[in-house]
């Protein structure tokens, strides 16, 4: 009795045994073949992910050989592109027309100051032309960023062309169509000719040249203050309008927003419609009147939102994760993808304004990454951008931001 009853023990515990290892080689296969179907769709999605970067103004500029040669500008372009192509990104946001000038021959808008050096003083070649055709060759998408209101970032006229819009504005007496602020000059929103100007020079750009996307940052009204407009405001109010100053101002640019989609699609309906609002919402709302979350939820505004998310994990007012989500969170209309601005320009340096976060990007080497980790698995993500070139391909690039910038290239292959 006694060894027949080791025996049925035994044969008990094998056969628990060999349930125990057919339960394992099942969970195990299970979980095998998922990872098998979800890798690939996984890997897809990445693949079709926006992978962006800023060109802004001095990065463009030639100023330091007075405009250069076609030639000099072509070696430019190419290298650009190749390292851009190379490092596993897609789209280039190229700032063909920063202070109501321009990086091409316009009809409109003179050449850029940040060309030549001299506003108004041009080039025997195409900028945008010659950046474009290199581009393509790589599969590169280009999108043309413009600043549609900022004119000057001084109160200095004669540095301006005697051809600036502006500038023409300004002698013939026609003040309601600017903006005159203790630091800068800019179009006045409010001004119907002041948008059509803006308008016309988009069209130009679509009917002129082969590009995917325009692209607007987060220059919208340059001021709260009361005075820079109140003579506009009070021939509306007069006139019977009911909305207070600061809806009124969200309506101006509302107006333009819906104007600048309209006029996109009516000239080329493939042509995206990209804004990249600063990262606080309610600082857009409330102080730059430029209500986001209706752009983003009511169709005929944009195709793409893009908002640029400056701050650590350890920001104190503003951090990072808690700022993502809130804008993952907004309603999205249909069609409408949501990417995220990635600040390298901090790598490896103080962040003034995070608080008690401000060394934040001094002391780790990996934030970029865990930042489009994190944003890869929000809701409606299209992808990132990262502002801007030079901070990722500079030869000066501290050790600290040479890490960022591997760390987050790694995630691109």
């Amino acid at each position: 009795m006694k060894r027949k009853g080791i025996f049925i023990c035994i044969l008990l515990c094998a056969v628990a045994a060999a349930a125990a290892w057919g339960l394992h080689q099942t969970y195990g296969t299970q979980q095998e073949n998922t990872n098998q179907t979800t890798a690939p769709q996984q890997q897809e999605n990445m693949s079709e992910e926006m992978r962006a970067v800023w060109i802004y103004y001095n990065e463009l500029s030639m100023r330091d050989v007075n405009g250069g040669t076609k030639e000099q500008f072509t070696e430019k372009a190419e290298e650009m592109t190749e390292n851009i192509h190379d490092a596993g990104l897609n789209t280039v946001i190229l700032q063909v027309r920063p202070f109501c000038d321009a990086f091409y021959p316009s009809e409109i808008f003179p050449w850029s100051a940040y060309l030549t050096g001299t506003q108004g003083q041009g080039v025997d070649y195409d900028p945008l032309e010659i950046f474009l055709a290199c581009a393509k060759e790589k599969g590169l998408s280009v999108q043309a960023w413009f600043n549609p209101y900022r004119v000057l970032l001084s109160t200095d006229w004669d540095k301006l062309a005697d051809t600036n819009p502006a500038k023409q504005w300004y002698r013939a007496g026609k003040t309601e169509n600017l903006l005159l602020t203790d630091s800068g000059i800019y179009l006045n929103p409010a001004s119907k000719e002041a948008q059509a100007l803006i308008l016309d020079g988009v069209r130009e750009l679509l009917t002129k040249y082969d590009l995917d996307a325009v692209h607007i940052d987060d220059y919208f009204y340059p001021t709260t203050d009361e005075n820079v407009d109140s003579e506009q405001y009070a021939a509306y109010t007069s006139a019977g309008g009911k909305l207070s100053l600061s809806d009124w101002r969200r309506e101006n640019v509302n107006t333009f927003m819906s104007g600048l989609y309209a006029a996109v699609k009516a000239t080329d309906p493939s042509v995206q419609v990209v804004v990249s609002p600063g990262g606080d919402i309610v600082r857009n709302y409330e102080t730059l009147y430029a209500d986001v979350a209706r752009w983003a939820r009511e169709p005929g505004f944009l195709d793409v939102l893009m908002p640029q998310l400056y701050y650590g994990f350890k920001n104190e007012s503003l951090p990072f994760s808690e700022t993502a989500e809130e804008w993952a969170n907004l309603e999205l209309a249909d069609d409408v993808q949501l990417c995220f601005g990635l600040a390298a320009y901090k790598c490896g340096k103080e962040d003034t304004y995070a608080g008690t976060g401000k060394a934040e990007w001094q002391l780790s080497s990996d934030i970029l990454s865990r930042q489009l980790t994190l944003c890869r698995g929000l809701s409606h993500y299209g992808g990132f951008a990262i502002y801007s070139y030079s901070s990722i391909f500079s030869e000066n690039s501290t050790e600290n931001a040479k890490k960022e910038w591997q760390n987050l290239k790694n995630m691109l292959k």
